[in-house]
């Protein structure tokens, strides 16, 4: 995501509107739902997000639009991945592959169960 991203120390709404292909409506909204997304302010009362806003934002998409969590999911989501301090796709990952190994495993089972019958 860095690379994606503007060589800027600070963006103003618009920009990450449309960097993130977010209304601002959308984005203000969200920083009542995110207490981890609080962008600063400038004196004349204007958003400025940092980098780190700015990728946080685009990890709060895809967790609502694409892996299509609710925002209570999303928000515990971040929660996790901020106290383990791991990546939370690779959490994600993980869940993955216990979930398929477990399905390979049942897969079996009933391959078994059948071939008694």
């Amino acid at each position: 995501m860095d690379s994606e991203l503007p060589d800027k120390q600070y963006f103003k709404i618009g920009e990450v509107a449309r960097i993130t292909s977010l209304n601002s409506s959308v984005l203000r909204f969200w920083e009542t739902e995110f207490e981890m997304l609080r962008p600063m302010k400038s004196h004349s009362g204007q958003r400025l997000y940092s980098k780190k806003d700015v990728q946080l934002l685009l990890r709060i998409k895809q967790l609502l639009y694409f892996e299509k969590l609710t925002i209570a999911g999303a928000r515990n989501r971040l929660k996790l991945s901020s106290m383990s301090g791991v990546d939370d796709t690779v959490v994600a990952e993980d869940l993955d592959t216990k979930k398929q190994r477990v399905l390979d495993e049942i897969r079996v089972e009933l391959r078994k169960l059948r071939d008694l019958l």
